[in-house]
């Protein structure tokens, strides 16, 4: 009899990885089914597939009898898994090509729960990657995981869905990844691969059981007529085996702007790197979609900008573990890129400009961030208006170095009015009037600007409330859900005691 025992222990830990892998639709049967084999030697291991990709865990279990393969409901077998305890061992036991079942114990007993199965040669077939594998040391992986955390999920540019290991240049091997708004990537490598490789981003990379099995080895398989390029990360007890991208990889290196282009440099102290991100995460910020926060370079000191609306002044809170170089300069960007930067302990941030990427960086690490365009001057935006002026509405174009911004109302420059002299009877020249007529109309505009700017608020108002009732919804959306997972694991156990035969 090809009887396969698993015990419930490792199985859970094998069910909870096969899950990241298996699709949460399943448009084809065989796609929810789990391939258990026992091989020559003794070994038992599971796979699942979602066609692009396979995931398999070898047991640490063996059973000494002839080889089998069976395939088991991935759903049927993980809420038998559920039920029992930890110490149980679950049988698998074939009834015919169609139908399985799992024995388990209860109360001392054994139990059956049937379940539809497949011929196991339905199963799809892994791709075969030969070669040698390649040692994923602790840097290499570190740097994958944090080129994974920086690509796009937009499906439309697939090319940027995936960490991209760049072994074109001999000098040095790079890790890159991309959304197009910012860009991180790590150097220093030196690996013993013919082509690079594309990985793309998924959630079963990111599982922490999976980062913690063990060193990973990697081997790749480039793209022949007989099929798209594939991958092999495989661990202690897990090998995950996917299609790369197979498209060609941007010339990320062209758009980095030269490092002698930077002017100002901020070196925050590693040591203070938490009290910084604890100081960035309290800041208060208005716009929830681009969280914007402020960095300031003046008299050098540095500190953060932020405030909850348009209409406020900055909250400023200075950073005293930092030290600048170069001129005083504001630039503005995500909340969250900083904090991520942070995280990935880029302590340097050199600035060119308000309006030019900046870049963080440490070693041979960097990611390149594009700033946010502020409306309104940013040095001016750093300076709160005095209470008893009118309120200044920074809505502006940032000014450039041919059009400065113009004066306030208030000011007490005099006009080009006042400089020229008046005619013999009193009346203004043809230049006065002229002069006149171009501040009215430059008046009109300013009020015509202010007006836009007050009605763009109210649609930003109107978005983020938009956007909360939509959080609200998911979040019902979500709760409803696990309610009828709860449901139907209670109905699945019911029926699996209505099949208990004693």
């Amino acid at each position: 009899m090809q009887t396969i025992t698993l015990p419930v222990a490792e199985l859970r830990t094998a069910l909870a990885g096969l899950g990241k892998v298996i699709p949460k639709r399943i448009s084809l049967a065989i796609l929810g089914q789990v391939r258990v084999r026992r091989h020559d030697s003794g070994l038992i291991d599971l796979t699942v597939t979602d066609l692009d990709r396979f995931a398999t865990y070898s047991m640490n279990h063996r059973s000494h009898a002839e080889p089998a393969t069976l395939l088991v409901p991935f759903g049927d077998l993980n809420n038998v898994a559920k039920s029992c305890g930890s110490t149980d061992v679950i049988e698998l036991v074939p009834i015919d090509k169609n139908a399985i079942s799992i024995r388990f114990p209860v109360g001392g007993q054994s139990a059956e729960h049937h379940c539809e199965s497949a011929p196991p040669g339905e199963f799809p077939l892994l791709p075969e990657i030969l070669g040698t594998s390649i040692a994923v040391g602790e840097p290499l992986r570190s740097a994958i995981h944090e080129a994974l955390e920086c690509v796009s999920a937009d499906p439309t540019r697939l090319v940027l869905n995936g960490a991209f290991i760049d072994v074109r240049d001999d000098s040095a091997h790079y890790v890159v990844g991309t959304d197009g708004r910012h860009l991180f990537s790590s150097n220093s490598f030196s690996l013993p691969l013919q082509e690079s490789v594309l990985i793309p981003e998924h959630k079963f990379l990111g599982w922490k059981g999976f980062q913690q099995d063990g060193e990973w080895k990697l081997r790749a398989k480039p793209a022949k007529d007989d099929g798209p390029p594939c991958f092999e990360i495989a661990s202690d007890h897990w090998r995950f085996l996917s299609q790369s991208i197979d498209s060609r990889f941007p010339d990320w290196k062209a758009i980095l702007p030269s490092h002698s282009a930077y002017n100002t440099t901020i070196s925050i102290n590693p040591e203070a790197v938490d009290e910084v991100m604890m100081a960035v995460q309290r800041l208060p910020l208005g716009d929830n979609k681009l969280q914007t926060i402020g960095l300031d370079v003046a008299d050098n000191a540095f500190r953060l900008l932020g405030r909850s609306r348009p209409e406020l002044p900055w909250t400023k809170i200075d950073i005293q573990e930092a030290g600048t170089t170069g001129p005083d300069v504001t630039i503005f960007l995500d909340r969250r890129m900083l904090l991520k930067a942070l995280r990935f302990g880029l302590t340097r941030i050199q600035i060119i400009d308000p309006m030019s990427p900046l870049r963080f960086s440490l070693a041979g690490r960097q990611m390149i961030v594009m700033p946010l365009r502020m409306n309104g001057d940013p040095n001016a935006a750093t300076t709160p208006p005095p209470d008893t002026a009118a309120p200044t509405t920074n809505n502006n174009p940032p000014p450039s170095a041919e059009q400065p911004t113009p004066p306030p109302m208030q000011t007490n420059t005099p006009t080009l009015a006042q400089t020229r002299p008046s005619g013999a009877n009193g009346s203004s020249t043809p230049t006065a009037q002229t002069a006149t007529s171009k501040e009215e109309t430059k008046s009109s505009l300013e009020a015509a600007l202010v007006q836009i700017e007050a009605i763009k608020s109210g649609f930003r108002e109107s978005i983020n409330g938009l956007t909360k009732l939509g959080d609200h919804i998911r979040q019902s959306m979500r709760e409803q859900k696990t309610s009828e997972k709860e449901i139907q694991s209670v109905r699945q156990t019911l029926r699996s005691l209505q099949g208990v035969r004693i």
